[in-house]
């Protein structure tokens, strides 16, 4: 009988979740946007997100549905059939930032009884969830005991795509239901799910944070038992505070994080809890500048390289972890002393002292990544770590150990740190052999706004190959039959290249995807081929009588040109230059749908090919001018993972020229979330440009190729003199076979390239000593 009772209890308690229907089923919706994710539209989107079936949000699953950029803001609305009553949204969705795919920022909920006006119930979107693996996640929105016949879901992308399986509506179909009065018309909606998206992305922000901080802490359950239970209630406060958060702060970015109050709050607790262990109040240990690292990361010791060793003309990184142990912001002054090498002291000019920002890439993923220049000054918030970036600049620097000191003194905390590195005799070549591109046109916003600081960054970090797009390069004006009615003006063209003056190579792009010059070949139409060959001679001239010869610039028609592209763009224009001026250089990137057996066809139309990486490896290239290219560079990626790991591909393919998309673009540069997320690899600022970790890994990188190459010569060399039997030769030729395996195979070690890099040096002055 008592267990009846019981039964009877639970029943009456829960009965709406127990007993819940999923209304959505087999209900139909409309879209305000058409799936156009290639991957899985298909007919079945109009049924797929009621028909019960759950498949996992796999974007190649034709059960999926899936949107691909356009509008930020887009809506899914199912009608009920009826007025019924609502309890409960299921809502799921899947994620992998490997794959660029982010579950959304937003899904905010509206109701209506009559399809005319609704009101806001609120976001699914409530959890902290880790996007960085392949993520599976039902969100779901409850206890909202609220009626409607129809529901709208107005999805806000977390990046680039939006991927649902599966949406459930639970509640029950209650008779005698009448339409409500609400506030918002169809047209208002739009409005009012804009205006909530500052703080419901704040809100997800601080979910992420506060998810680091409570994760730190399970670390440390078994240590401080009494210490992490009353810091796991002050987080648990905080939780409630975050969701309940009705106002979204004016947040500047540059600072870093934490970037709201209730984020600063979290560290303070974080401080506190710190403090109660008894951890010195300034925690300060060296550290591999290459490793991740996020804001709770006290005791970080990634292992960092032997002692730093250099070649000379290249430049060397450093770092320390800086963690304030208290429950108070920390401002520290720095200062750096002269070096020591032996007897001699050496003015500190050489050392750049920059902070690693702490940034948020979209899928809420916090970077170091951001090198903001330091003045002396650097403000550590209570219980996080930040990160002390040095750059050594070996330029001008004899060869040599040299040892530094740097030294950290705040209000009540203070600490001294020795430095050491070794510059090598070998030096880095003035110009690199690699040519090396980024895309890096001069009509972003932060080219205009720092026209200077971007040349001499770009000069720094090895970009010598630059391109001309096509509304700089000349316009002609010409007669129905194709004559020229007046000469080109090359003014607009000569301004542009005059702000990259040390360009190695300009590579001048034609803009043929948009055809808008009317003038690339097509078959029947003379004026096309008229004045195209016309251009193409007062282009050449021109770039002859401004100093270049035929190896300093290069054509390019069309970008990333299908297999159709080729055969209908590329084959065309390249034969007539050919007939035009045999000498005058084609480059070319491919990628898409093109084949080795489909580019057999082009063989000495194109003189550089630059294939995407996805097509390395191909017999094609051999004995060939090849470089490569890749995209995909968001501030989320590992600085040597990625972008270092791309010049390794390049020696290991023996090609000459290596770039990624890009250097900067049109974006918010800090703020991923403004709009479309940034590629770019700087940031901006009112002093101009902000390196990254990731710009100077691929700097390293290019330095690492140069490396690669010098050995590789030494050896070649040593063979052709007949000594390459001896046992200085051969351990080198182990040693970089070993290396460049082992740095392609690893390259999720943050460690392995700047073990390599020193292993090379190590040889080349012992090949150095030999001769």
């Amino acid at each position: 009988m008592l267990r009846m009772i019981l039964l009877i209890v639970l029943v009456v308690f829960s009965g709406s979740a127990c007993f819940a229907e999923n209304l959505a089923l087999k209900r139909p919706y409309t879209f305000s946007h058409p799936p156009n994710y290639g991957g899985c539209t298909d007919a079945g989107d109009a049924t797929d997100l009621t028909d019960g079936v759950y498949n996992g949000s796999v974007w190649s699953n034709k059960g999926t549905v899936g949107w691909v950029s356009g509008a930020q803001s887009k809506s899914i609305e199912i009608d009920l059939g009826q007025i019924c009553s609502i309890d409960e949204l299921a809502f799921e969705s899947g994620a992998d930032t490997r794959s660029q795919v982010t579950f959304p920022l937003a899904v905010m909920v509206f109701l209506s009884d009559d399809g005319k006006t609704y009101s806001y119930a609120g976001d699914l979107i409530n959890e902290s969830i880790n996007q960085e693996k392949h993520a599976i996640h039902t969100f779901r929105l409850e206890g909202l005991a609220d009626q409607a016949r129809f529901v709208r879901l107005q999805t806000i992308s977390g990046g680039y795509y939006v991927f649902v399986d599966e949406i459930e509506v639970l509640g029950a179909k209650t008779k005698g239901l009448t339409p409500k009065t609400r506030d918002l018309t169809q047209d208002a909606i739009k409005q009012s799910a804009k205006d909530r998206i500052p703080r419901l992305r704040q809100k997800n922000s601080s979910l992420t944070f506060l998810g680091l901080a409570e994760s730190r802490l399970a670390e440390e359950d078994g240590k401080h038992k009494a210490a992490v239970s009353q810091a796991r209630a002050a987080l648990k406060r905080l939780r409630t505070e975050i969701m309940a958060r009705s106002e979204a702060e004016k947040v500047n970015f540059r600072r870093g994080a934490p970037f709201t109050k209730l984020d600063s709050r979290i560290s303070q607790e974080m401080g506190e809890y710190l403090a109660a262990t008894g951890r010195s109040g300034l925690l300060v240990r060296s550290a591999n500048p290459w490793a991740p690292l996020l804001p709770f990361d006290w005791d970080a010791s990634a292992i960092a390289s032997r002692p730093l060793m250099m070649m000379r003309n290249e430049w060397g990184e450093l770092a320390f972890n800086l963690t304030n142990a208290t429950s108070d912001p920390m401002e520290l002054s720095i200062t750096v002393a002269d070096l020591q090498a032996g007897t001699i002291r050496v003015p500190s000019t050489s050392i750049n002292l920059r902070e690693a920002k702490f940034v948020e890439a979209y899928g809420f993923r916090l970077r170091a990544d951001a090198l903001m220049p330091l003045e002396g000054q650097l403000n550590i918030p209570a219980g996080m770590t930040k990160q002390l970036w040095l750059t050594l600049d070996s330029r001008g620097l004899n060869p040599g150990k040299y040892k530094g000191t740097i030294s950290l003194a705040g209000s009540e905390v203070s600490a001294t740190k020795i430095f050491t590195f070794t510059i090598t005799p070998v030096a880095m070549p003035k110009q690199p052999t690699l040519n090396v591109t980024n895309f890096s046109y001069m009509h972003w916003p932060i080219a205009k706004a720092d026209p200077k600081g971007v040349a001499k960054d770009l000069r720094e970090h090895y970009a010598n190959a630059q391109q001309v797009i096509s509304p700089y390069l000349p316009y002609f004006e010409a007669d129905a039959e194709g004559n020229f009615t007046k000469p080109m003006d090359f003014s607009k063209m000569d301004e542009y290249m005059e702000l990259l003056p040390e360009t190695r190579l300009w590579i001048l792009w034609t803009g043929f995807d948009w055809d808008h010059r009317k003038m690339h070949p097509k078959e029947g139409d003379a004026r096309r081929t008229k004045v195209f060959t016309r251009w193409l001679k007062d282009v050449i001239a021109h770039m002859k009588e401004k100093g270049y010869g035929y190896e300093d610039f290069a054509f390019t028609w069309i970008d990333e040109p299908s297999q159709k592209n080729m055969r209908e763009i590329v084959k065309p224009s390249s034969e007539l230059l050919r007939r035009i001026d045999p000498q005058a250089q084609i480059w070319m990137t491919i990628s898409v749908d093109n084949t080795a057996d489909s580019l057999a066809e082009f063989e000495g139309l194109i003189d550089i090919w630059c294939p995407n990486e996805s097509k390395l490896g191909w017999d094609f290239w051999q004995n060939k001018r090849t470089w490569f290219y890749g995209s995909s560079s968001e501030k989320g990626r590992s600085p040597t993972g990625h972008y270092r790991y791309k010049l390794w591909q390049a020696f290991k393919h023996g090609c000459v020229g290596n770039g990624f998309w890009v250097y900067t673009d049109s974006s918010d540069l800090w703020d991923d979330y403004a709009g479309t997320p940034t590629y770019s690899v700087v940031y901006d600022s009112p002093d101009g440009v902000v390196s990254s970790k990731r710009w100077e890994a691929y700097r390293a990188g290019v330095e690492d190729y140069e490396l690669c190459k010098m050995l590789k010569d030494a050896i070649v060399a040593a063979k052709t003199a007949g000594k390459g039997d001896t046992a200085e030769i051969k351990a080198t030729q182990e040693a970089l076979d070993k290396w460049v395996n082992q740095v392609l195979n690893k390259r999720n070690d943050p460690t392995v390239a700047e073990q390599a890099h020193r292993a090379f040096l190590e040889h080349l002055v012992v090949l150095a000593a030999s001769e």
